[in-house]
This record gives structure tokens, C-alpha cells and sequence, in this order.
């Protein structure tokens, strides 16, 4: 029987392990909120998705965007349509360089947006045609996405990668002409919004700022063209940090409902707890070890 404890032991050990990997991963995760207001009835809503809210995302994909009931994750379409939503105007930093015979100019937004469009308004010449280029350092390498701005032709430029920055350059290259007098930019992006099913007398809540966390993997997409034509729209408000993970900020709204395992007081007790146990099976373990010698 002797021979049986330290695999018993091992096996325990491999448990508690596990546990305790699960315990504060639960606790992490989503770094942003936004609540969805009251359901007055049950169906499809299409939720739309204000721009400082997809700011908040870590990529332009939105791979990490979640719809929560309490904490059950609720399947959904991403959808991207037009028209297009003109984001808060950036601070517009313009530098001649006639060294190398361009214009850069540069773009600095309050948050890190999705940009999808950039859209010129040029005030002199009259007549032009030049090659610009969209990136988001004038440092790199490769010269960035290029487009041709020409006078009489709409110059508004939808980006073949849409960035998702803080910051970006619109370049122009002059050669041997006179600058530009550009006069007004604008930064746009697609009127992005999810299509879920959701219940009344639920709260549900948007998360989302999760580090390379892959795209959920849903059946409602594959069931969109069976949906209703016409679907309810709900606005997604009052964004917040989640107070679990970002700390010294204003005092939040807290979500409602708690677990077990989101509760910061259980998940310390539970891994005290667990520290205490292993050190009970260590100290046991060492007796057996005496014993049989």
C-alpha cells in the first residue's frame, strides 16, 4: 500500500496545479466595459460599437471584443457597413521637407482609433497630381500604403490595412512642385456593430482589451442570412476600466454579479487554501519516505 502514496501524492499534486492556473486566469482578462441599456423584449438587436470603444481593443480585427450575460459569453455577428463615422479630429502637425521633397504631415489622436479612410481637403493649387503615402512611422523601411491625390477626383482614400493608432503620417511627395496648401483631414472609420440574440430582464455587458486573445468561434454566423431584415439597434454606453484589473481610477461602475471564481476575496482564500494543502501533502509525503526507510 506504501508504494501507492507518492503516485496518489503526485496525482493530487497535479490537480491542485491545474487549480490554481484556472483560479487567477479567471480573474484577469478584459480590461473595458460598456453596458447594453435595458431588454424590454426577447430577439436579435444589432449592439453598435462607439469608436472610443473599439479604441479600446487590442487589434484591428477586434478579435477581442466579448457580449457577457453574468459571466456567459453570448454568440454574435461582427459586422462592418458603411456609412462611414467621422472619428474626433486629430491635432494636425504639417512640416515641409524640401530636402527630400515632400510634405509630411502629421496626425495625433486623444485615443488609439480604428482608421479605416483618410479624407484631404486641399486649398491651393488648382491643379495637381501627386503620390501620398499613409503609415504610421517615418522611420520604417517600407514607404507605407500609397495613393494618388489628384485635383477634380474625390480624395478620400480607404486604407487597404486599416491602422489602429495614435498616431499616423500622411506624406506627400512634391517633387519638383510647390507644397500643398492642405486645409482640412479627417480620419474615418466604418460603422462597426454586433448582432446578437439577448433576453429581457438581462444585463448584459460589452468587454473587451485582451492581449492577443483569438477570435470566439460562433454558430450564429453561419445562420446570418436567416436573420430578420429589421433589427432594433442598441447604443452601447458608459465605458469604464474594469476595476479588477485597472487600479487607481475614478470609481467605476462594478458589474453586478459575481462568482466564486471572479471574486478577488475567493480567489485569495482559494490559493491560500491551496498553499496549505500542498504543504500538509509535502510534510505527509516526508514521513511516508522515513517510514519505509
Amino acid at each position: 500500500m506504501r508504494t501507492r502514496r507518492p503516485f496518489k501524492f503526485f496525482q493530487l499534486f497535479a490537480f491542485l496545479f491545474i487549480i490554481t492556473g484556472i483560479l487567477p486566469a479567471s480573474a484577469q482578462q478584459f480590461t473595458w466595459q460598456a453596458g447594453l441599456p435595458a431588454i424590454s423584449e426577447t430577439g436579435f438587436y444589432t449592439i453598435s460599437l462607439h469608436p472610443e470603444f473599439i479604441a479600446k481593443s487590442d487589434d484591428t480585427a477586434l478579435t477581442d471584443v466579448r457580449l457577457f450575460e453574468r459571466e456567459t459569453a453570448v454568440s454574435y455577428i461582427l459586422r462592418h457597413d458603411t456609412p462611414y463615422i467621422t472619428l474626433p479630429s486629430p491635432v494636425i502637425t504639417t512640416r515641409n521637407d524640401a530636402a527630400h521633397r515632400r510634405t509630411v504631415i502629421q496626425l495625433q489622436f486623444k485615443e488609439e482609433y480604428l482608421i479605416e479612410q483618410l479624407k484631404l481637403t486641399v486649398a491651393t493649387p488648382a491643379y495637381f497630381k501627386r503620390y501620398i503615402y499613409i503609415t504610421k512611422d517615418t522611420s520604417s523601411m517600407t514607404p507605407g500604403q500609397e495613393f494618388a491625390l489628384v485635383s477634380g477626383q474625390p480624395a478620400a482614400f480607404k486604407l487597404y490595412t486599416p491602422l489602429k493608432t495614435r498616431q499616423c503620417f500622411i506624406i506627400i511627395k512634391n517633387e519638383d512642385n510647390p507644397a500643398l496648401q492642405v486645409k482640412d483631414i479627417s480620419a474615418r472609420q466604418q460603422h462597426i456593430y454586433l448582432t446578437a440574440w439577448l433576453e429581457k430582464g438581462k444585463s448584459y455587458l460589452l468587454k473587451t482589451g485582451v492581449p492577443d486573445l483569438p477570435a470566439p468561434v460562433y454558430d450564429l454566423p453561419y445562420f446570418a442570412n436567416k436573420l430578420p431584415e429589421r433589427i432594433p439597434m442598441l447604443e452601447a454606453g458608459n465605458i469604464t476600466p474594469i476595476p479588477a484589473v485597472i487600479k487607481n481610477m475614478p470609481s467605476p461602475a462594478a458589474e453586478t454579479h459575481s462568482s466564486v471564481f471572479t471574486s478577488k476575496k475567493w480567489i485569495w482564500v482559494g490559493i491560500c487554501s491551496i498553499i496549505v494543502l500542498i504543504a500538509l501533502l509535502s510534510i505527509r509525503l516526508l514521513r511516508d519516505m522515513r517510514e519505509r526507510k
